[in-house]
C-alpha cells in the first residue's frame, strides 16, 4: 500500500515537474522540485531551517503532551465517576465546537505575543477532543472485569491504573494518532499570526518576498512531521494490540 501511496507521489511530481519544462507552469508560481530542494539544502546549512523547526517542534511537544495528560485524566474521570461527567460535560461539548485557532485573537489579548501563546493553542487543540476520545475508550471497558475486581477488593487507582486505561489504551492511542496532526496545524497557524519564530513564521516570511520554493518547503516539512509522529503513535497501537492478543 506505501509503495503505491509512493509511486503515485513520485508520478504526482514528475508531471509537476513536466508541467513547468514544457511552460504549462509558471516557474515563478510553481518552482521545480530541483530549485524546492536547493532551498531546502539551503536553508538546512544555514540553519535558518532547523531553528524554526526545533522553535515549533518543542511547541508542539509541550502543547501536545500537557493537552494529552490533561484530556485523558479528564476522560477517565467522566468516564469513571457520574458526578464528574454530569458536571464537566455541556462545558466541555460547547468547547469542542471551537477551533483551537479561534482562541487566538482572545490568547493574544490574554497572553501577548509570548512563547506561550502556540503551546496554548496546541493544548486547546488536543484537551478537549482527547476528553471525548478516552470517554469513549473506558465506556467500551468491559464492566464485567471492573465488578470482579471491584469484588476482589481493588481500590479506585488499581482500577483506573490497572484495568480502566490499559483497556482504552487503544483508543486513547488511535485519538493521539490523530490530534497530533491537528497541533501541529494549530501550531503552524499560531505561529502565522502572531510569532516571530517557527515554520509557520517562516512560511508568512517567505510569502511576504514572494519565495514560493521556501513556503513549499515549509509546508512540506510540516507534512513529514505529522506522518512521522502519526507512524510513531502508529507503530505503538499496533505493539500494543499484538501484546493484547499474545496475552488473550
Amino acid at each position: 500500500m506505501r509503495v503505491k501511496a509512493l509511486i503515485v507521489l513520485f508520478a504526482a511530481l514528475a508531471m509537476w515537474e513536466m508541467a513547468i519544462r514544457l511552460g504549462f507552469l509558471s516557474g515563478f508560481l510553481f518552482p521545480s522540485m530541483v530549485d524546492v530542494a536547493y532551498s531546502l539544502n539551503k536553508l538546512i546549512v544555514s540553519g535558518i531551517l532547523v531553528n524554526h523547526y526545533l522553535a515549533s517542534l518543542i511547541r508542539v511537544l509541550v502543547g501536545f503532551t500537557l493537552g494529552s495528560i490533561a484530556g485523558v485524566a479528564v476522560g477517565v474521570a467522566m468516564g469513571y465517576s457520574r458526578v464528574v461527567y454530569d458536571s464537566t460535560f455541556l462545558i466541555l461539548t460547547l468547547l469542542y465546537s471551537i477551533p483551537a485557532v479561534a482562541w487566538i485573537p482572545l490568547l493574544i489579548v490574554w497572553i501577548g505575543l509570548r512563547e506561550l501563546l502556540p503551546i496554548a493553542v496546541v493544548f486547546l487543540c488536543s484537551f478537549v477532543p482527547l476528553v471525548f476520545i478516552t470517554l469513549t475508550g473506558v465506556r467500551g471497558v468491559d464492566r464485567n472485569v471492573i465488578n470482579v475486581a471491584k469484588t476482589l477488593g481493588a481500590c479506585r487507582w488499581k482500577l483506573v491504573t490497572s484495568i480502566i486505561i490499559p483497556q482504552a489504551l487503544p483508543s486513547i492511542l488511535s485519538g493521539l494518532k490523530v490530534e497530533i496532526g491537528m497541533a501541529w496545524r494549530s501550531c503552524f497557524v499560531a505561529e502565522m499570526v502572531a510569532m516571530s519564530s517557527g515554520l509557520g513564521f517562516l512560511a508568512m516570511e517567505a510569502s511576504s518576498m514572494l519565495r514560493v520554493d521556501v513556503i513549499i518547503v515549509t509546508v512540506t516539512v510540516l507534512a513529514a512531521s505529522n506522518y512521522l509522529f502519526q507512524e510513531l503513535f502508529e507503530r505503538l497501537e499496533l505493539m500494543i494490540t499484538k501484546r493484547r492478543g499474545d496475552v488473550a
